[in-house]
């Protein structure tokens, strides 16, 4: 029975991976909107100092459209790994570095805002990592930064200190948003797949109660509606139907099933309700000894579970002529044995069912108890179950 939420779910939606992108995007955007403003605002002053106003103008404008493209795009797909912008930007920010050394004076082309081509490089190297491979954002990065240096040195600069600093800051800007980029989208996809991981071990673990509600209770219902079932099996499989309804419909009510009180909680009353509506099988019962040991309710829950469980298995598959039960402690310990001299399996080649596994092997070593399985073909199987004498007041 899967739960509604996981229903719900489905194949979980990689939100952690989109919203990475969105976020990646808006700093994209935002990172060109000051870069944009800022050739803006000197734009008109470039102009007016460029040996080529008009040529100086057509590439600012050629500028601006690529990046008013860049940021619609972001703002709208919330990714910056699609886009018409990614080319044209490259080829200006390549374009734009010798060009300022052609169409201004070398007193404007380092350290002016009207030499708007190293800032813009800058953000566009970094921006490239963004949407580019890791290495190859960097490869870029390094590349443009020597283009920079070898243009500006070639020029009559007045500071070479801060063309070296515009140099090497065009790679620095790539590697830091590249290994940025990289980090964030990794940490997103392990969150997705982790969530996933969640989602998938809640349907193994609501599939694992649904298999635990039902085992028991479709052996019932299998009997019930066999023809061949002996009339004189009827009434113990009647009484064990009732149980079963009222324990299914307290599950599908999120209801907790109750388990004796304290004083009530013994082998003996643990015992007794297993053996509930088994009157057909050839039962032989030995429990005096350990009756009055006082069972955990998570033990005793558990303990009964098993033996239901293995009962059932008698009935079903071991053509038993008797099934003995027997109960004892040493003080110390108590134990409970189910063997039957029936037809028995062959533990080497035939794996446990889900019932022994699950409902008696792996219930009974969760609640801290031991449990042993033997059988083999033609002599019967033997399952036993050793726990810890407890003393004191209860752990709720």
């Amino acid at each position: 029975m899967t739960s509604p939420s996981v229903a719900a779910a489905g194949v979980p939606e990689r939100s952690s991976a989109r919203r990475a992108e969105r976020g990646i995007a808006l700093v994209a955007a935002a990172m060109r909107g000051v870069v944009l403003l800022q050739i803006l605002v000197s734009a008109a002053s470039g102009a007016r100092l460029s040996h080529h106003p008009r040529a100086y103008s057509v590439l600012t404008a050629a500028v601006v459209v690529v990046s008013l493209a860049l940021i619609a795009r972001c703002l709208v797909s919330g990714s910056v790994r699609t886009g018409v912008w990614h080319s044209p930007d490259l080829v200006l920010a390549w374009l734009a570095i010798p060009a300022m050394n052609l169409l201004l004076p070398p007193t404007h082309l380092v350290g002016t805002w009207e030499s708007w081509a190293p800032g813009y490089a800058i953000n566009v190297a970094a921006l490239a990592a963004t949407w580019l491979r890791p290495a190859v954002a960097v490869v870029h990065g390094v590349a443009l930064g020597g283009w920079y240096l070898a243009w500006t040195s070639a020029a009559d600069v007045a500071s070479w200190e801060t063309s070296l600093n515009n140099a090497i800051t065009i790679p620095g800007y790539a590697i830091v948003v590249a290994l940025l980029v990289h980090y964030l989208r990794h940490l997103a996809a392990d969150a997705d797949q982790s969530r996933e991981d969640a989602v998938a071990a809640t349907r193994a673990l609501e599939l694992q109660r649904y298999q635990l509600t039902v085992h028991d209770a479709s052996s019932i219902l299998r009997l019930l509606s066999d023809e061949e079932t002996p009339a004189a099996v009827l009434p113990g499989l009647r009484l064990q139907a009732d149980r079963e309804a009222r324990r299914l419909r307290n599950y599908l009510g999120s209801q907790v099933e109750e388990s004796p009180d304290r004083s009530r909680r013994t082998v003996g009353t643990m015992l007794a309700a297993a053996l509930e509506g088994f009157d057909d099988l050839p039962l032989e019962l030995a429990v005096e000894i350990g009756a009055h040991v006082e069972l955990d309710r998570e033990v005793w829950t558990a303990s009964r579970g098993a033996v239901t469980t293995v009962l059932h298995n008698a009935r079903l598959h071991s053509e038993a002529h008797q099934v003995v039960v027997h109960a004892d402690t040493d003080g110390s310990t108590w134990e409970v044995v189910v063997s039957d001299d029936g037809v028995g399996f062959d533990q080497d080649d035939e794996a446990y069912g889900f019932g022994l596994d699950t409902q008696v092997r792996e219930a009974i070593e969760q609640c801290g108890a031991t449990v042993e399985i033997r059988s083999s073909p033609g002599r019967g199987t033997s399952v036993t179950i050793v726990g810890l004498v407890t003393a004191g007041e209860e752990t709720l």
